[in-house]
């Protein structure tokens, strides 16, 4: 074999032509046919729904809207990865309320053994900030009873629990709540010691009513602007 005979031939421009088109249309139907019903939920020709890819599409979805199926508000911020690669976003950070915030600061003493109740009537995705100190430990559950019972608890005296330190206890709290159903959420709290405790809760959010459950007595009390 001659040196020239062993040097390999470039392809013609014809080949090379022909190639880059038969590449493009077979990138251009694995484009219609797979990415676009798997990755974006388009199915021009049927195909997505038939191999089974739309579901994949719909399982890379994220909530778009601010309310679910019935209407009340979602609480749980989801990241949206931008489809032009931008910066993502997060939706179902912003939950509007009906009326303005309201401000409550008080401080109340608890007797040797004695509980007592604050609870604030909110909406379903509504917040609020606060902030108790004490000047002793006590044992305490913050828990709401929502106005809508699950399926089977109806009539009875259903609460979901939050937070609960019945056995050692604590003498501060401070934290940002957000209601997940709509009820009254707030505070039990029982002093364990032998000497009175001084209590001081601080609190702002949205809600439409505060009560105070006191020796087995339930009243509606006013908020406490310390302005």
């Amino acid at each position: 074999m001659s040196r020239q005979e062993s040097i390999p031939q470039a392809p013609s421009l014809a080949k090379i032509l022909l190639a880059t088109v038969v590449a493009f249309i077979v990138a251009s139907i694995i484009l219609v046919v797979a990415v676009l019903p798997a990755e974006y939920g388009i199915d021009p020709l049927g195909t997505g729904k038939a191999l089974g890819l739309m579901d994949l599409a719909k399982a890379g979805e994220q909530p778009a809207a601010a309310s679910s199926a019935d209407g009340a508000p979602v609480i749980a911020p989801v990241l949206v990865p931008s489809p032009t690669g931008d910066a993502p976003t997060y939706k179902n950070t912003f939950i509007a309320q009906p009326s303005g915030y309201k401000i409550d600061s008080r401080e109340m003493t608890l007797a040797p053994d004695e509980g007592m109740e604050i609870k604030y009537n909110m909406k379903k995705g509504a917040g609020l900030i606060f902030s108790w100190t004490a000047s002793a430990k006590l044992a305490y559950e913050f828990h709401g009873e929502p106005n809508k019972k699950p399926e089977g608890k109806g009539g009875t005296d259903y609460f979901e629990s939050y937070e609960l330190d019945d056995k050692v206890g604590k003498d501060q709290s401070h934290a940002t709540f957000i209601a997940p159903t709509t009820g009254i959420h707030g505070w039990f709290w029982h002093n364990t010691t032998q000497q009175p405790v001084t209590l001081k809760l601080v609190s702002a959010g949205f809600y439409d009513w505060l009560t105070e459950n006191r020796h087995d007595k339930f009243t509606t009390i006013e908020p406490m602007d310390p302005k």
